[in-house]
């Protein structure tokens, strides 16, 4: 009779999980219906998303799919089932996280409910039908741990984009500010220096600093809160500091070249010794599968005989 309720159980689920991925199938389809009646030359995926997308990876497919699930809910405005106040347990660790990714503008919170509700669904009905092939507890343990998967994934997500933003930042900064201090001693203008960095460097913190120099020009933002609203979007305090000395120079008149220049020595000297630091962790790192994988197996190679020959005695 137990045997029968739990499949009886797990059927349903099967059939839940089906009507859930034909409702995003439909919901996918009508947002395609959508773009496509759009004016043409609409842009479905933002700059820095773009960027991240190129390289690939699980986080970037889980970006992707969240970005789609915050137009979607954009173009229906009514609350689902996946927005609700069941789901927003833990959203202040999204709002820390999302300004320091560049994604304000591509996710909101909405996006990421649903994105993180439809993960936690779709994870309790996968550990509920693996784990009910082999024993009960083993559907519930698998239910839970898949489900708690699902819970942090987007999470995981965006701090993986915030990562790969400041490592991207660290690799150019320095480079930057040679260019722009560069272009001062020659006689140029601060506004002509910065866009002779982002004209030849098409990075991705590139892209963003023409991005930030394009607010200014346009009027659409003063100079000063364009700068800091391009670092806000950074996980990087040195990026900070230079950006403050930058707006105080400016302002008051003094003397930008030689700041700049000693903000790029700090900054290639710090990027060095993390760097130094990431080499000298690998051996640390390399214990665990060592040990793991590798020894067991050794000691199988060698005990493997003497431990035959010891029991045919």
């Amino acid at each position: 009779m137990g045997a029968l309720v739990i499949k009886t159980i797990a059927c349903a689920f099967a059939g839940l999980s089906g009507f859930f991925i034909t409702l995003w199938w439909n919901s996918r389809v009508v947002f395609l219906a959508k773009q496509q009646r759009a004016r043409k030359g609409y842009q479905v995926f933002s700059e820095p998303l773009m960027e991240s997308l190129a390289s690939g990876g699980v986080p970037a497919r889980i970006l992707r799919f969240m970005e789609m699930r915050t137009r979607i809910t954009t173009l229906r405005p009514q609350k689902s089932f996946f927005t609700q106040r069941i789901w927003l347990l833990g959203l202040a660790g999204f709002e820390k996280v999302i300004p320091k990714t560049g994604l304000s503008n591509s996710i909101n919170k909405k996006g990421f409910l649903d994105t993180r509700a439809r993960f936690c669904l779709t994870g309790c009905f996968s550990g509920v039908l693996v784990g009910v092939v082999f024993s009960e507890e083993l559907a519930l343990v698998l239910a839970l741990v898949f489900t708690l998967i699902g819970w942090r994934l987007p999470l995981w997500a965006l701090k993986q984009e915030r990562d790969a933003r400041k490592t991207d930042l660290e690799n150019h900064l320095s480079e930057m500010l040679e260019v722009v201090s560069l272009g001062l001693r020659s006689g140029l203008s601060f506004d002509r220096s910065f866009e002779l960095y982002h004209f030849h460097f098409t990075n991705t913190f590139g892209i963003g600093s023409a991005s930030a120099q394009q607010l200014w020009q346009l009027g659409l933002a003063t100079r000063e809160v364009a700068l800091r609203r391009f670092c806000a979007t950074y996980d990087s305090a040195m990026f900070a500091r230079v950006v403050e000395n930058i707006v105080r120079s400016l302002r008051f008149g003094a003397s930008l070249a030689d700041s700049l220049e000693a903000s790029a020595l700090e900054s290639r000297a710090a990027h060095k010794a993390f760097l130094e630091e990431k080499v000298a962790k690998a051996p640390v790192k390399m214990l665990i599968p060592t040990a793991a994988l590798i020894l067991p197996a050794m000691l199988m190679l060698v005990l493997g005989p003497v431990l035959l020959e010891m029991l045919s005695m």
